[in-house]
Formats: C-alpha cells, structure tokens, sequence
C-alpha cells in the first residue's frame, strides 16, 4: 500500500512539472562505460521510498585526446608541416576549451586555430605546425586545458627532427665507355638533393686534369630537398692526353664544392685514338701557299697515318672561302686533291681522316691571294647594239647568230707593267722554248727555264721572270702570272704579284677586239694581300683604246695608287693583240 502511494505521489509530480514532454540525456555507469549514453524518458529514484525532491542528473563534459603524441619524424627544413591534435567530448554536457599553449612557446610549434567549445559526442580539430628552420631535433609539448571535472588538464609530446640535406650524384661513377677523337663525347650529370635541408653547390672541378671539361653554367646552385640540377661533362681526347699511359684509359676525380662538404666522384674514359691527318701543298710541302686565282693549288695528304692501325678514309673540303666563291675540291676520297681559287681571298682546304669507329683529325692548308692581285671585269655600254636582246632572245638564237648578235662577243687584255717597262714589252722564249705556248710552260724539266724577261705581264707574256730584272731572285714565287684570261665575254682577267719591288707599276686595260660593235665599261680593283684596296672609276672604252687605268707606287712595302680616269695611252703598238 505504501509503495502504490509513493508511485502515485511520484507520478503525479512528475506529471504536474513535466508541462511539456522532455527528453533527458543521463550518463549511465559513466565508470563502467564511458562512451556509452543512454537516451529517454525516466522516472528518477526507485519506486520505492520515492523522494519527489530529489533533483534530475547533471549533464557532465568528458575530454578525450587523440592522438596521446605527436612525431613528425624528419622533415625537411624550412618547410612547414601540419598534424591534428582532436579534442572530443565523450560527456553529456558541452566541454568548454579553457586553453590550448605550447610549451615552450619558441619550440618550432605553432596552433594554427584553438576550438572553444566542444559538444557532446563531437569532437574538434587543433591543427599544429612545425617550422623546422634548421637541422636539428624539435622538442615541445602541447597542453589542452578543459572544464573536464575529472581531467582538467590533457599534455600531449611534440616531436621532430629537422634533418639535413644530402647530395646524390647521378651517374656515379661517370663512365663514358669508349670516346673516338674527333667526335669526342659528353655526359649529363645530375645533382640531387635527397635530404631534408637546403645545400648549396658552390662550384666544380677536376682533381688531374686529365683531358675532362665541366660546364659549370648552372653552378653555384641552391637546392631544396628533391630539387636538382644538371651538368654537363665533356671529353674531346687527343693522342696527347694518352703520352706516358699504359693504356688508352682516361681518369680523374670530378670534386664538388657542396655546402654539405667536399664531394668526389670518379671520372673514366676509354680513348680511340684517330689517324693523324698531316695535309700540305704538293709542291713546296708548306701548309700556306699563295696563289693567284685561277691557279690550281694540290694538297697532299699522303703522310697521314694511323697509330692504332685502323683503317681510315680522306674526306676533303673548302672550310673558308671568299664571299661568292665557288671553288671546291677536285679529287674527293683521294689522299692528293686539287683546288682553284675563283677569287682574290682567303681559302682554307680541310682534310679529315675518320677511321673505321668514327674518330677523326683533321689538318688544314690555307691558300692566301699573292701580295698584288689586279682584276679586270667590263660589261656593254647602256648604248651597246647587242643591249636589244635580252637573255631569253639570245637563247632562242643559234650559237651562229647569238655570236653576231648578243652581247659579251669583247675581248679586253690587261696589262701590268712593271717600272721601267713599256706597253708591250713581252721579251722572247729561250730557244729552247719555242714550242711552249705563250713561254709559260708547268710541269715539267723547261718551267723554269721556259721564261720570258719582259716587263709587261698579259697573255702574250703570262709568266715573265723578273726577279733578276727588278732585284729579285730567279724563280716563279716573286714574279708576276697572269691568272686568268678572259677572250670573250666580261672577264675577270688577273695578274698577280708576290714580293713587289719599290717602283712604279702601270694597270693598262686594252680593247683588244670588238667583234660586234660593243662599246664596253671596265672596272679596275686592285688588291693588297686580299683585301681591296680601290676600285677605279669604271671607263669607257672602244676598240683599239688602252685606259691607263692606274699608277700603283711602291715605296718601303706600302702602296701609293693614283688612278687614271679618261687617260688613254696613245703610243699603243699596232700588234699588241696579235703577238
């Protein structure tokens, strides 16, 4: 009876102040079950001895930390890293964050944002970031300070270690394999930083110098963990480097200036040595001769000669040549070439010989234009006949008519006369040279002694001696040539000259024949060593005329030239183009 008045009792209080209907969340054996809430309606004491004054359970906050540390392990310097602390409630009431500090403060440790509340079974993130700056280990603790009745006060261990950088070189060591002279070879090398701070690569360099090159563009370098850069090596061998070895192996030791200290890495090459390519001028076995242009000059490089044994191959070329030359070599594959100048100028004549693998050598043989070169060239008159047929008529024509009709049917001579000499002057051929066309036989027992002494050098005179005449010596290397000879058409015709003596030397230009009425424009240049030294004012010229073109004058090894525009030489021999 007491029991069924105490519930009624009860009841009827809950039911007077519970106006609305509520639900009431009570922790349940929070010892034996910390995680487990249970939700409802319920009568609070027992039935039994019901008190009806005895107040509802307190809603309770309950922290829980995860994770109990923190450890970064090695990171990398200087670049930030972030973990997660979680700060949950596993109460029934909402758990207020009193503070969250770092201890100490100056630890590398920094909260990037700190909750303020958590509610009942949620939790919140404190993200914390770790700034390594330098190498070295990072020691800190996080403490978490909540209204937790039971646990006010959470301290989690922060840990990492900021490590240090690391140099890799790739490949290491750096071999080339087998490297053929000539071609040569190079290699990419790689630098890595593997680490976990910044290194710097100040510079780099070869312990022997053995022959190896490095480019070093791209040192100094600074680079960040996993960064890299490259460098390039280079071997271009020679039979030199290999003196005094026992064998044809390269070696020396590439050293890196590193931030992170002194590094070597091992440098090695094989060597296939080329043939030695030895090319000269036939004649006078000299690597520079001086030729006028027309003249064919002959390379040899029969002396070339392989040291390994190997079989080998010539290849020739014209490395350097004037502007507009066409020149090139004749006899292609062949140990002895030949090569004409088209030009006043400069050539050079290449050899190389690659053996069986590749390696080559190469040898030069440069051909200078003779210390005074005088060119020729004439084109029509704009008032010139054949100036009515243009160049698609005349190829229309028969070779008949286009001899009568077209232009470049003149025939212009030059002369150079040296001082003391007259226009016209060739001399005679020894008796012995009767035979010999215009006295100016090669290449043979008479090329020396086939020489006329006349001081007018042009095509009835194309290789006077005037050594002996002018101070010199017998030979052909200080004596003029005629070089070209242009009978029909607009030239060029050349006369040079080596080793000059003072005086006055006179440039004659003479309309030789006119087969078709051309009134003909000539252009006189003059060269010294190559380079032009005056083009004379182009003149008119008719038939039979001879244009004193200029006056060259010289005294102590320098040219004086006084040019003659509109001088004509009156006193001309009548069989000047006949002789």
């Amino acid at each position: 009876m007491g029991q069924q008045v105490g519930a009624d009792r009860c009841a009827a209080a809950w039911h007077i102040g519970a106006v609305t209907p509520a639900v009431v969340a009570v922790s349940s054996a929070r010892a034996l079950n910390r995680g487990l809430f249970v939700v409802g309606v319920m009568l609070v004491g027992a039935v039994d001895g019901c008190d009806c004054g005895e107040p509802l359970a307190t809603l309770v906050p309950d922290a829980a930390v995860s994770p109990a540390s923190l450890d970064w392990g090695t990171v990398a310097v200087g670049v930030p890293d972030v973990a997660e602390v979680q700060i949950g409630n596993r109460g029934t009431g909402a758990l207020d964050v009193v503070a969250v500090t770092i201890e100490p403060a100056d630890a590398g440790f920094r909260l990037l944002a700190v909750p303020t509340r958590v509610q009942p079974q949620r939790a919140e993130v404190v993200p914390v970031e770790l700034s390594a700056p330098f190498p070295g280990d990072y020691v800190a603790v996080l403490v978490i300070v909540t209204d937790d009745p039971d646990t006010p006060e959470v301290r989690v261990p922060l840990r990492a270690t900021g490590g240090v950088g690391r140099l890799v070189v790739e490949p290491e060591p750096i071999d080339f394999g087998v490297v053929h002279e000539g071609p040569g070879a190079s290699r990419v090398v790689t630098l890595r930083n593997d680490g976990f701070d910044f290194l710097s690569v100040r510079g780099a360099s070869f312990v022997d110098g053995a022959g190896f090159v490095i480019d070093t563009a791209t040192l100094p370098a600074s680079l960040g963990p996993d960064e890299s850069t490259v460098l390039t090596v280079t071997l271009l061998p020679t039979g030199a480097m290999l003196d005094g070895l026992a064998e044809p192996l390269l070696r020396d030791t590439l050293r890196l200036d590193a931030s992170t200290g002194p590094q070597d890495v091992e440098v090695q090459a094989r060597v296939n040595l080329a043939p030695v390519a030895r090319a000269v001028e036939r004649d006078t076995r000299q690597t520079t001769v001086k030729v006028g242009a027309g003249t064919p000059v002959f390379l040899d490089g029969s002396e070339t000669f392989e040291p390994e044994g190997d079989d080998f191959v010539f290849q020739w070329s014209v490395a350097e040549r004037p502007a507009g030359s066409a020149a090139g070599v004749v006899g292609q594959g062949q140990p002895t070439v030949r090569m004409t100048p088209d030009l006043i100028g400069r050539y050079v004549v290449r050899l190389r010989t690659t053996d069986e693998y590749g390696a080559f050598r190469e040898a030069d043989v440069t051909v200078l234009p003779r210390d005074l070169a005088v060119v020729l060239s004439w084109e029509p008159a704009a008032d010139a006949p054949c100036r009515a047929f243009d160049d698609d008529a005349c190829a229309a024509m028969t070779a008949d008519e286009r001899a009568r009709r077209c232009c470049g049917q003149s025939d212009l001579d030059l002369h150079l006369v040296a001082p003391g000499g007259a226009l016209g002057d060739y001399g005679s051929c020894p008796v012995a040279c009767e035979d010999v066309a215009f006295c100016a036989e090669e290449g043979d027992a008479h090329v020396d002694s086939c020489r006329s002494t006349g001081l007018d050098c042009a095509f009835a005179n194309r290789a006077p001696e005037w050594g002996p005449v002018m101070g010199g010596q017998p030979g052909r290397v200080d004596d003029p040539r005629l070089d070209i000879d242009d009978v029909r058409g607009a030239g060029p015709e050349v006369v040079s000259l080596n080793s000059p003596a003072d005086g006055d030397y006179r440039v004659v230009v003479h309309y030789c024949l006119d087969r078709i009425e051309e009134p003909t424009v000539a252009v006189v240049q003059v060269f010294d060593q190559g380079t032009l030294l005056a083009t004379i004012t182009p003149q008119r010229l008719a038939e039979g005329q001879a244009w004193l073109a200029a006056v060259l004058r010289r005294r102590e090894g320098a040219w004086q030239m006084v040019a003659q525009p509109g001088i004509f030489d009156n006193g001309v021999p009548a069989d000047l183009c006949s002789r």
